[in-house]
């Protein structure tokens, strides 16, 4: 190993404590001025998810509602709307091309080419379309248009039972 793939590797590994990794430190300090609207895209796209994932938890005993919310949020319904909300509103408040160089900027960390990685940018292209083409909408329009892309099939998830192949979904409950 060089001097610069042990520095690479200790940089990636600080900078994964704090979700990110040195592609999208670096092309985020290129980019400085869009830093707020991606921390506030990322953390309103974590909120709207996580309240997706308890959707049909209600009358489950609290550990059990909790291991169907997390399942949803690893690979499963919740993550695929997280990733096509987030790149909607990138897509919206950044542009095209800024959106996207951020996007794939993230993906490209020690899963990049897993089944995750490769159904984040297929769901992260979908709401990257949305966000686009709705230049004027306001966030709980681009949720609505994220929850229609879900539920016609267009977002895909990992299937683990199926060799973890990516698979559209129309369903939350998805996985359990």
């Amino acid at each position: 190993m060089s001097f610069m793939d042990d520095l690479m590797e200790v940089a990636n590994g600080v900078l994964r404590h704090a979700g990110t990794n040195v592609y999208e430190a670096g092309t985020i300090m290129v980019n400085a001025a869009a830093l707020p609207k991606l921390l506030a895209a990322k953390d309103e796209a974590l909120r709207w998810s996580r309240n997706v994932s308890y959707a049909f938890t209600s009358g489950m005993e609290t550990d059990q509602a909790e291991k169907v919310a997390s399942t949803s949020r690893n690979a499963g319904p919740a993550d695929a709307l997280r990733h096509c909300y987030l790149s909607a509103m990138l897509g919206r408040d950044l542009g095209y091309e800024d959106a996207l160089t951020v996007l794939v900027a993230h993906e490209m960390n020690d899963e990049w080419g897993s089944p995750a990685s490769r159904m984040d940018l297929f769901n992260n292209a979908v709401g990257l379309e949305i966000g686009v083409r709705m230049k004027t909408a306001s966030d709980g329009d681009l949720q609505e248009a994220t929850m229609n892309a879900f539920l016609q099939g267009r977002l895909r998830v990992v299937d683990k039972a199926n060799g973890n192949a990516l698979v559209p979904t129309k369903s939350l409950t998805f996985g359990r």
